[in-house]
């Protein structure tokens, strides 16, 4: 196997390893869950709580890194995939003659 081969199959396992992540039922509560309790805590701050505002906006948007991430790599895997199959074909195609 070369090279490419490999990093492509690493890249492939990986999206298939975050989409397996990303779609457990557990998972999907827990963003949920993170962002309700996070809004309702916005929600509830006081006037001059400014910082605690904050606090709350900076955790919003790190799960929203962590969501935009973990779709990434799933994505990167599905076009992984989809070139490691292709280059298969390319080369099934070329060795068999």
């Amino acid at each position: 196997m070369s090279d490419k081969e490999k990093q492509l199959l690493d890249v492939y396992e990986d999206g298939r390893n975050a989409y397996t992540y990303q779609e457990k039922l557990i998972a999907e509560k827990a963003f949920i869950q993170m962002k309700a309790d996070l809004m309702f805590k916005f929600e509830n701050t006081g006037f001059k709580d400014d910082d605690e505002r904050r606090e709350v906006w900076r955790k919003l948007q790190t799960i929203a890194w962590l969501d935009q991430t973990l779709t990434e790599i799933v994505n990167n895997g599905k076009i992984a995939k989809d070139d490691l199959s292709k280059y298969e074909k390319f080369k099934q195609k070329f060795t068999k003659g």
